[in-house]
Order: structure tokens, then sequence, then C-alpha cells
């Protein structure tokens, strides 16, 4: 679907945007906002807003301010008045020649973009979390790790609830770079943590995925405080 449209009006969603660097060659552009002032008309901005009709406004706001933030991510490379539209698996659509993310929790929507290199396999998957409660990270782990990552998140410098969060989102940013390749959809299982530092961990394939090999390593860059964290992959 095209996501070209004029940035034409402004919106009453009350929202923020900045922008940061996780790396040196990595732009994120962030949107801060208020969903208790989104309006449907709002949405009007987005070519795709007929896709999102029976979404309630929580929906359609985070939705909003994801495109809001990655048309802004494109602006960066010059590609203006672009909007994201929504694939076949609800992935975003992005303009030929480049690639991005898009990710949002609570009140805060993330996107980046890099361009495409026809000589490489690119990609990037960007994960925003805020982190787990300590009671929520012990009931739900089973569907996030496995015996073995247990324990090396347990020999962690960190919580167990925090450490949690992170293989947690760094799993969502795999799935996000590895999709526009592997062109279908897999769980947690797919992939294990091997490594974990303050920085970085590393996650390998338990199995084969379109293009990729068992056993295949992905590093993940992150940055967190104590209430929520952000891991990026990027491929290429």
């Amino acid at each position: 679907m095209d996501g070209r449209r004029v940035f034409s009006s402004l919106f009453t969603m009350e929202h923020q945007l900045s922008q940061f660097d996780i790396s040196p060659d990595i732009h994120v552009y962030r949107v801060d906002f208020d969903a208790a002032t989104f309006k449907p008309e709002d949405l009007l901005w987005i070519p795709h807003h007929n896709r999102l009709s029976n979404a309630v406004n929580k929906r359609k706001a985070e939705h909003l301010a994801g495109r809001i933030a990655a048309n802004q991510a494109l602006r960066f490379h010059g590609i203006k008045d672009y909007i994201p539209g929504i694939g076949l698996h609800r992935e975003p659509c992005w303009p030929p020649g480049f690639t991005g993310s898009i990710t949002h929790s609570g009140n805060v929507a993330l996107a980046t973009v890099i361009t495409d290199n026809p000589l490489q396999r690119m990609g990037i998957g960007i994960d925003y979390e805020e982190i787990i409660a300590p009671q929520v990270a012990e009931e739900i782990y089973g569907g996030i790790i496995d015996c073995a990552e247990k324990e090396l998140i347990s020999a962690s410098p960190f919580s167990f609830n925090y450490a949690l969060t992170l293989v947690f989102s760094a799993k969502e940013s795999l799935f996000k770079a590895l999709f526009r390749h592997v062109g279908r959809y897999f769980d947690f299982s797919a992939a294990s943590l091997n490594e974990i530092d303050y920085q970085h961990l590393s996650l390998t394939l338990n199995h084969s995925l379109g293009p990729y090999q068992k056993g295949d390593t992905f590093i993940a860059t992150w940055k967190g405080d104590a209430a929520q964290l952000i891991t990026l992959i990027r491929l290429g």
C-alpha cells in the first residue's frame, strides 16, 4: 500500500517528537503521546485509516504515534510525506530502498529506518518495553525462555525480571529484523540467549528460518533505566 500523504493538519492528540541515536549510525525517532486526547479525525492523516476502523481508540492512538515517528524517520533520509502502510501480516510497508521498524508501549512510540543494500540481507528491529514486574516475570517466564536461558539470566548481574524483559524485547527485535526475509511468524523458542552484558546480548537460532541457519547468532544493542528499555538488532 502506498504510504504517501501530505502532513497537512495538526492533531488533536497531544504528542511530542524527539530524536536520539542508539548507535552512531542508527537514528531513532520517539513520540510521547497522550492517548486520552486522541480524536477519531486524527487518524484521517493515515491513508489506511479504514483498516483501523474496528480498533479501540487506544490502539488507534498507538498506531498514529508509531506512524508519526516512522514518517519523521523517513524524512531524515529525504523521503518526505510517506506513511508506511500495513502489509499482509500487519507489518509496516516501507518505500523502495528502505526498511525500518516501529514499536510502541504505554504512551511511547519509536521508529527507525535504514537504507537497503541490494548486495546484503538488510533488516532492522527495534522494541521498547516497560520493565516486567517481578511477580509477573515469575508467572510468564516459561513462555519466553527455556531452562538453560533461565539459568543464564539468573547468573547475570541483573534482577530476574529486568533480564527477562531484556530477553523478551531482544526476541521481539529479532522477529522484526528477520521477518522480511523469513516471511512467516515464529515464536520465542526459535532463538535462545547465549550471552548478556550491560550493552549487548546475543541470540542464537535453534532451527533454520528462511535463509538463516540453525546456529546463526544475532547481536542486540540495548539501553535502559529502572523503568523501561530499548533493544535493537540490525542485519547487514
